[in-house]
């Protein structure tokens, strides 16, 4: 079996390495499995204002601080170059709060190893969970981004998604795409990239066996939920239809924000997300596509989003 080599890539902002569940899992599973040191790397690209004053020294963690905030798909792109330059046949992306147990980097090596000589394979996706409930990956459809209802082992055979966090991605295939739209520099970052690979006729290999716990914050409007940041999600999934979707789908994605603000509206009529909601549809309905993607690139000019 061919050996891969794989280059782990944790965007950080804002967070301690104390506090990462992800960097302190990738120091357990170097700890626990000192061979990975042999064939994988850990990239640590710090998005935050003020870079770190005591950076990782294992010989295997590279640190690297950003002057400006390049969201997560600048960060990968970058990630894309230095794995080039170190030979690096995968990517494996990683949120700096998901949490990594101890046997998920050998697994995925070997997946990697495995699936080295398939390049219609771009991407080995685990499954992303959030308690018993599935967040990843998501089936595309024409009106809806659907997550799976059950686990599935080996390439799905309809158009799939996947969140970035646990995704091992093929350097050479998204150099072929061109990368990360890194308009969508945070929200939907990850189903743009998957639809590029679609486009270009690439697989999707699900990892049945294979799962991560992931807390996020667009499902926790209690908890970890601010209104800017709704906002700035609904600005980017609305791009996202308004960029890689027919006209059709763009009308039913607007009819879905009426279904969602009326929801919103029922639980709560005081809810600022419903407001938001019903804002964002009359956008959509008296605003030109072109307009709301002017809209969209200028918000998304401020990379400094709480929550």
């Amino acid at each position: 079996m061919p050996k891969a080599r794989i280059l782990v890539t944790v965007v950080l902002y804002k967070m301690p390495l104390t506090e990462s569940p992800a960097i302190q899992g990738l120091l357990q599973s170097f700890a626990c499995n000192p061979k990975l040191h042999d064939s994988l790397s850990v990239l640590i690209w710090d998005n935050t204002p003020a870079p770190l004053t005591n950076p990782p020294t294992l010989s295997s963690f590279i640190y690297k601080h950003s002057l400006h905030n390049l969201g997560v798909s600048g960060a990968y792109n970058r990630a894309m170059e230095i794995a080039g330059a170190m030979d690096c046949q995968w990517l494996l992306l990683l949120d700096q709060d998901t949490e990594v147990p101890a046997d998920f980097l050998p697994q995925m090596f070997d997946l990697g190893c495995k699936l080295l000589n398939k390049p219609l394979i771009a991407a080995v996706v685990p499954f992303l969970m959030n308690g018993d409930r599935i967040l990843s990956p998501v089936e595309v459809g024409f009106k809806h981004l659907r997550a799976l209802r059950r686990r599935f082992e080996g390439v799905y055979p309809r158009q799939v998604a996947a969140a970035n966090s646990g995704a091992l991605m093929r350097t050479d295939a998204l150099r072929e795409i061109g990368g990360f739209n890194e308009d969508f520099w945070l929200d939907y970052s990850d189903v743009a990239v998957f639809h590029l690979l679609h486009q270009h006729g690439k697989q999707v290999y699900i990892a049945g066996d294979l799962s991560l716990q992931h807390k996020i914050s667009v499902i926790d409007f209690k908890n970890s939920m601010s209104a800017e940041r709704y906002s700035s999600f609904l600005a980017a999934e609305g791009a996202f239809w308004d960029t890689y979707r027919s006209g059709a789908g763009r009308a039913f994605h607007t009819l879905r924000i009426f279904e969602r603000a009326i929801r919103q509206v029922r639980r709560d009529r005081s809810s600022p997300y419903a407001k938001i909601t019903l804002a964002y549809f009359f956008r959509r309905l008296f605003s030109t596509r072109k307009h709301r993607l002017m809209w969209w690139k200028l918000q998304s000019l401020r990379r400094d989003i709480p929550g």
